[in-house]
């Protein structure tokens, strides 16, 4: 019986681990595909133990700031007003250009085709996809050329409306930042820097 117990025991945990990798690999590679240009950082926590921050460029201008505002004037002793669920709605094919913002909760009626639902949080829009593991011996390197070029994340959304990184791509190899080598400026230019 004991065997059975410690079997069962080691077995429930790595079979949930599976299972949610298996869901994370099937977000990854599923869905419409989008690339967003990344500029900024996080200044209070840019580099979290192995996760590099930064803000992601949606698109439309964000409207968090002037929703929250509204949702201030109208219930100013509402002490959860400070986060709200908010949609980016995009065109089919998804293109960053084309995004405008949505309420959630009339995401059906809008005949969105692609969208990405995240919270508005102090005035600021956030979908869970502003981190980004790095190696450590890398850290450095994503951290300095974030800030001084930006990067293009890659994204796969669900018909859910959640997003899943792909990939963050900078402007510079590793090798190239090690040399001192700057990227290239102009029309031409990859990032558009």
């Amino acid at each position: 019986m004991k065997k059975i117990l410690l079997f069962a025991a080691l077995a429930f945990p790595i079979l949930g681990l599976l299972i949610l990798t298996g869901i994370r690999a099937y977000r990854a590679s599923t869905g419409y595909e989008m690339t967003f240009h990344v500029d900024g950082y996080d200044p209070r926590d840019l580099l979290s133990g192995r996760y590099v921050l930064y803000r992601v460029n949606y698109g439309p201008t964000d409207r968090c700031d002037e929703d929250r505002q509204q949702s201030l004037d109208y219930s100013r002793n509402d002490k959860n007003n400070r986060e709200f669920e908010h949609c980016v709605c995009y065109s089919d094919p998804p293109d960053p250009d084309t995004g405008y913002w949505q309420s959630c909760e009339s995401i059906e009626e809008a005949s969105c085709p692609v969208f990405i639902r995240g919270t508005c949080n102090y005035g600021r829009f956030s979908a869970g996809i502003e981190k980004f593991f790095v190696p450590e011996e890398k850290a450095d390197y994503y951290d300095q050329v974030l800030r001084k070029y930006g990067a293009r994340l890659t994204v796969k959304i669900d018909d859910s409306g959640q997003p899943a990184i792909s990939d963050l791509e900078l402007p510079l190899t590793f090798e190239d930042w090690q040399n001192g080598v700057e990227p290239e400026s102009g029309s031409d230019a990859p990032f558009n820097l």
